[in-house]
């Protein structure tokens, strides 16, 4: 039996833009080498949020986003999570402080299911009733917001800062908070 020579057919490839969404302004966020635009889809590319918002106070936040459409040349994608460096976050970390963490499911007002992991430092160190009733009341209010906001409304207040500091301010009530933050907020 002789064997057969396997040919190779070469295949063009291109350059197809990954843009990102309408809440973002359509910005390029990347380029991919694909033979065709349909091998895109579905693709997750991380970005730096630095990057989209020329803002160097936010490089410590990674953004995923999914492609869901290819139009023309161009990748269509949607938000796919919200990411805090750990690093980010063990540099906020000091000796005598109390650290309360969350990890829920909540729903926004255009029916999105979402996991929202939220995070906030004391200014000093308190007692379990105190971390607990934090905790609860961190959960409720997080939950209450998000059902009040669309998904974009939300990214766009945890990009601007203005919901993290309105968890410090509701929490604030019950023990002097140092930090709030969101370390991950994603799509279920």
């Amino acid at each position: 039996m002789a064997a057969q020579k396997q040919v190779l057919k070469a295949v063009k490839k291109t350059w197809h833009s990954i843009l990102a969404p309408e809440s973002f302004g359509k910005e390029v966020i990347g380029e991919s080498l694909v033979a065709s635009a349909s091998d895109l889809a579905g693709r997750v590319v991380t970005v730096n949020l630095a990057s989209l918002t020329d803002d160097i106070r936010q490089q410590h936040i990674n953004l995923k986003f999914r492609v869901v459409a290819v139009e023309g040349d161009a990748a269509i994608t949607e938000l796919l999570s919200f990411e805090v460096m750990h690093s980010a976050l063990k540099r906020l970390i000091r000796r005598g402080v109390d650290r309360v963490d969350a990890s829920f499911v909540a729903e926004t007002a255009d029916g999105k299911k979402v996991r929202i992991k939220p995070f906030i430092l004391t200014k000093a160190y308190a007692r379990g009733t105190i971390l607990r009733l934090l905790r609860k009341s961190l959960v409720e209010f997080v939950s209450e917001e998000a059902k009040k906001v669309s998904f974009d409304e939300f990214v766009k207040s945890l990009i601007s800062n203005k919901f993290q500091m309105g968890i410090k301010s509701a929490l604030k009530k019950i023990y002097p908070i140092k930090s709030s933050e969101i370390r991950y907020f994603g799509l279920v």
